[in-house]
């Protein structure tokens, strides 16, 4: 992607500042003593997971995405639930955490989440660390509209005082980019298996000079 020129960044959560649950469960598959690939791949094994494919298009969405996962895990005996599976404590990207506090200091931020209070909990705002860095957190669970509806972005765009064609979107689903750029919005489409590459990237794109490279760990 080419530098851009724009006034604001929106950003979604799940996927960019928190890993996918993807990059989880293998934890959990060893934790439970399951073997491995019991749990979908997602992003990481396209072509093993079409279900995964169909929500990258907007076909399914993800709440019906992990129900057919339970579903399908329960016939085998397993009981799963991912929202309860993971404890996402401790496990925000360091690279992305870097960019969003240098991203702050050159544009209004906003963040757009389509389920944070499903995965972290209703009062998930409440004293988060990183909270004072976003002009603006708009949350579809409050919202009651779900990208890619236009409405989402168009009111986040609101939400942090600047016409959608004025801000740059930032997500790891191609349907909620490309809803993005219906209404305006220039966007950057994060892929989560290289989420050094996708900050760099990124920050390349908005001429942020990047910080170190975060310790692999």
């Amino acid at each position: 992607m080419r530098p851009v020129v724009v006034s604001g960044v929106v950003l979604d959560m799940g996927g960019i500042l928190h890993p996918t649950p993807f990059e989880v469960l293998p934890e959990i598959e060893r934790a439970w003593g399951l073997p491995p690939n019991t749990f979908p791949r997602g992003p990481f094994d396209r072509e093993g997971d079409p279900d995964y494919r169909a929500m990258e298009r907007g076909e399914i969405r993800e709440p019906e995405y992990w129900e057919r996962v339970r579903l399908r895990l329960a016939e085998t005996g397993i009981e799963f639930e991912v929202h309860e599976a993971i404890d996402w404590d401790g496990r925000d990207r360091p690279e992305v955490v870097d960019a969003i506090r240098r991203l702050s200091v050159r544009y209004p931020l906003g963040l757009l989440t389509n389920d944070a209070a499903d995965w972290l909990g209703p009062d998930w705002q409440e004293g988060w660390y990183l909270r004072d860095h976003f002009v603006a957190v708009v949350d579809a669970a409050v919202e009651g509209v779900r990208k890619p509806d236009p409405r989402i972005y168009r009111r986040a765009a609101e939400a942090i005082g600047l016409p959608p064609e004025a801000c740059l979107f930032v997500d790891d689903l191609p349907v909620n980019v490309e809803g993005a750029r219906a209404v305006g919005m220039k966007a950057f489409l994060f892929d989560v298996t290289d989420p050094t590459g996708s900050v760099e990237r990124l920050l390349s794109t908005l001429s942020v000079h990047p910080g170190p490279r975060a310790a692999q760990g």
